[in-house]
């Protein structure tokens, strides 16, 4: 066993010296190797969800297929702040495509990669095993479960911010060139993956505020600031001329978004209060409060902010926050180990040991089913698998088919060939040759002419209650269908539903449209 310990790098127990220097390095490679499997196992975990996928990650499967000339194209339109992903997406699914799994696949590394940057950031400014609960703590947020099973640029997205942190700490302890480099490049890295990524930097400002390092490195962050802005500033250009297209289906921040701010904002701030006390050197010094509680608050906040006149929040785009509180969680459960160990009464250890893994089982009871079920079809807005043999998919004649709105298009931009020859009545030009997502619809006049030209026509829509698109082409299918069809048939599925309308001509003679007949049977 020694020898094989030895073999690995571990120290010579036999030896009456303990090597300290190999002993820690052996003891924190042994907490990355399991994080890393920790990471690995839960975020391959039910990764296919039940084979099923949802319209944002179709979009980007749809999109990562495209040449590269396609590619520039949409850019140049629409859905800039999300280019560099999709270019990536488009190597690996020239290396490898086994469809959205593929994309999953690259969410699940880049969440191990955010949880090593966790891990880093806490054992610079802890120990190893401070740094290892962070990085749990980190994985057991359930936003980050969820990104890290997502075909999107979130999981990503929080790596390189993590890293990016991390470069920024080790340039405050270590001010050469190397490190200023790195975390210059890692923003630069971080804005094109995502323009919203930046808003980390007003939480290094903080940082570099709290730790009394402004007056002798504040030179040097902005020049590098300055750098990683300029290099993002043409994306940062053209992703705000996009925005009103883009981001038009959102509002102003609801109540439950405030309150998933709120309230980790409220314990964060009270955790870096309690473990402020802990840290050794003058308050005002780099610490990891001083470096997590910012990086939580500030970026969310200043979103959230911004939205009440400009409507740009969502959760996920400043998924990278969480990153300061599990850093604070992990030195809160490294400090409460600390006490454990400490305490000299058996019996009051014991009890505190029993707490400690009654709170335990109760937290991961609550999270637990929480876990399972974003692993579930049912965790998403909808199933686009569910669409599969709703349209005739035998060859002949194409099906009418209508969609409402013209983004659910993206529920057959995946794999169109499951849903069979579509004549797809409202679209004048591809979502591929457009350089658009989902493609330009004809005009108002046009679509209602080809409408009329069907006796019926098969709707792919939102489910009833969801906010109706007040555009001319969306305006004008539901007056075509309201004055001139009737509602005969409907299949509801996750997310949506299949609408068959019948001209009412030839209504009275169809036995899908008898009096009385319930349409949902």
């Amino acid at each position: 066993m020694l020898s094989y310990l030895k073999k690995w790098g571990a120290p010579d127990l036999r030896h009456p010296v303990l090597d300290r220097d190999r002993l820690n390095r052996w003891y924190r490679q042994l907490l990355a190797v399991l994080l890393v499997l920790l990471v690995w196992l839960v975020s391959l975990w039910k990764l296919d969800r039940d084979a099923s996928s949802w319209r944002d990650e179709t979009v980007s499967y749809a999109v990562a297929k495209r040449s590269l000339g396609e590619l520039w194209l949409l850019v140049q339109n629409i859905d800039a702040v999300h280019g560099l992903y999709y270019f990536l997406a488009h190597l690996v699914l020239g290396a490898w495509d086994d469809g959205v799994l593929t994309l999953r696949v690259l969410s699940a590394l880049g969440t191990l990669t955010a949880v090593l940057g966790v891990h880093a950031i806490g054992s610079r400014l802890g120990d190893p095993a401070t740094g290892f609960l962070a990085g749990v703590a980190f994985l057991c947020v359930p936003q980050v479960q969820f990104y890290a099973q997502e075909a999107r640029s979130y999981a990503l997205v929080s790596a390189a911010v993590v890293w990016a942190t991390w470069f920024f700490v080790r340039a405050l302890q270590d001010s050469r060139r190397r490190w200023w480099a790195g975390y210059a490049g890692l923003l630069l890295l971080s804005g094109w993956l995502h323009v919203f990524a930046l808003l980390v930097i007003l939480a290094h400002a903080v940082t570099l505020w709290r730790s009394g390092h402004m007056p002798r490195l504040g030179r040097r962050w902005l020049l590098g600031i300055a750098f990683a802005g300029c290099a993002v500033a043409p994306l940062a250009v053209v992703s705000a001329g996009q925005a009103p297209a883009q981001l038009d289906w959102l509002g102003r921040p609801s109540l439950q978004d405030w309150l998933g701010f709120v309230v980790p904002a409220v314990v964060a701030a009270a955790l870096g209060l309690l473990l402020r006390r802990q840290d050794e050197g003058s308050a005002r010094a780099l610490t990891l409060p001083t470096t997590a509680v910012p990086l939580l608050i500030v970026p969310a906040g200043f979103l959230l902010t911004v939205s009440l006149v400009h409507p740009w929040y969502v959760d996920r785009y400043v998924l990278y926050c969480m990153s300061g509180l599990a850093l604070l969680v992990g030195q809160a459960l490294r400090h409460w180990q600390r006490i454990l160990r400490a305490e000299a009464d058996p019996a009051r250890r014991r009890r505190r040991m029993y707490a400690t893994a009654a709170v335990a089982f109760a937290l991961f009871s609550a999270l637990g089913p929480w876990y399972w079920q974003m692993r579930s079809p049912a965790s998403r807005t909808d199933t686009v698998e569910s669409y599969w043999g709703l349209t005739v998919t035998v060859p002949g004649a194409p099906e009418p088919v209508l969609f409402q709105p013209a983004r659910r298009r993206a529920w057959v931009l995946a794999r169109p060939a499951v849903f069979g020859p579509l004549d797809d009545i409202a679209l004048q030009q591809t979502p591929a040759a457009s350089g658009t997502l989902y493609g330009v619809e004809a005009s108002p006049d046009v679509i209602r002419q080809r409408m009329l030209q069907h006796p019926e026509i098969n709707v792919l829509r939102d489910r009833p209650g969801q906010p109706l698109d007040n555009t001319p082409a969306e305006i004008t299918k539901r007056e075509v269908l309201r004055r001139h069809y009737q509602l005969c048939w409907v299949i509801p599925v996750n997310g949506g539903e299949s609408a068959i309308f019948i001209r009412r001509d030839a209504a009275a003679t169809n036995p899908m449209c008898a009096p009385g007949r319930d349409i949902y049977s």
